[in-house]
């Protein structure tokens, strides 16, 4: 994988302090760029920008962010969504829920949204819907941090280390660090050892209570489609 396959988080909200919130966890991992309305939105989607994912509010200056969804969809069909707002309308969840977009409302909860980075990240080095929930199994088995996650997916891919601290913008020093605080949690020699776990699980297809464990480490309802999180309190919709 080239240095040019790493992309950045597209941030769409109209409120700066919460897009530099945002962006600054998101840069623990990857770029990030911040922009407040549907149009600059579009303009990004439409041009050739590598991204690893766009978090999006639903109230946007120039009209409702989830309307730009089937364009989104349109361009990049399979790229890792989050709508994060506080309008929790049933109609702008089912219409984030169509164009498989997550869902989180407004305050989400920091490790909600770390969910969210590392699955973006996973399903950017292994677009491989199997092998990425295998993935984020592991992670959350092992609580990995999202830079952990990132060098745990980069060994499924067969990404060097040199490759990947190129792609990072880091040194070869900083990422065997982050590789040794993985393997202090996984129970694994290597990270090439964990990876070809995580590929022999999803060739042979044994795990058939992956899902089912997966929510249950999750400690949130088995429901269909991308992960909803409403705020305390309120009743589940029905979709």
């Amino acid at each position: 994988m080239s240095v040019s396959h790493v992309g950045s988080f597209l941030i769409a909200d109209p409120d700066p302090s919460t897009a530099e919130i945002l962006a600054s966890l998101c840069r623990k991992i990857r770029k990030a760029r911040t922009i407040t309305t549907r149009e600059e939105t579009l303009a990004v989607i439409a041009g050739d920008a590598r991204l690893t994912g766009l978090i999006m509010e639903e109230d946007l200056p120039d009209g409702p962010g989830t309307q730009i969804l089937k364009e989104v969809r349109g361009t990049r069909p399979m790229l890792p969504v989050l709508v994060l707002t506080a309008n929790t309308a049933p109609e702008v969840i089912n219409r984030a829920h169509r164009y498989r977009a997550e869902f989180h409302a407004k305050p989400t909860r920091r490790r909600s949204l770390l969910g969210f980075l590392r699955r973006a990240v996973a399903f950017e080095r292994v677009p491989d819907q199997r092998v990425s929930w295998l993935l984020e199994e592991t992670v959350i088995r092992y609580k990995l941090s999202p830079r952990e996650t990132d060098v745990l997916a980069a060994a499924i891919a067969g990404t060097s280390r040199k490759d990947l601290s190129d792609q990072l913008g880091t040194s070869e020093n900083t990422i065997k660090s982050v590789v040794k605080g993985a393997l202090r949690k996984l129970p694994h020699g290597s990270l090439d050892d964990a990876g070809r776990e995580i590929l022999r699980q999803a060739l042979d297809g044994s795990h058939a209570t992956t899902l089912q464990d997966l929510y249950e480490l999750r400690e949130t309802p088995m429901i269909p489609g991308p992960p909803t999180i409403r705020p305390p309190g309120t009743q589940e919709e029905e979709e």
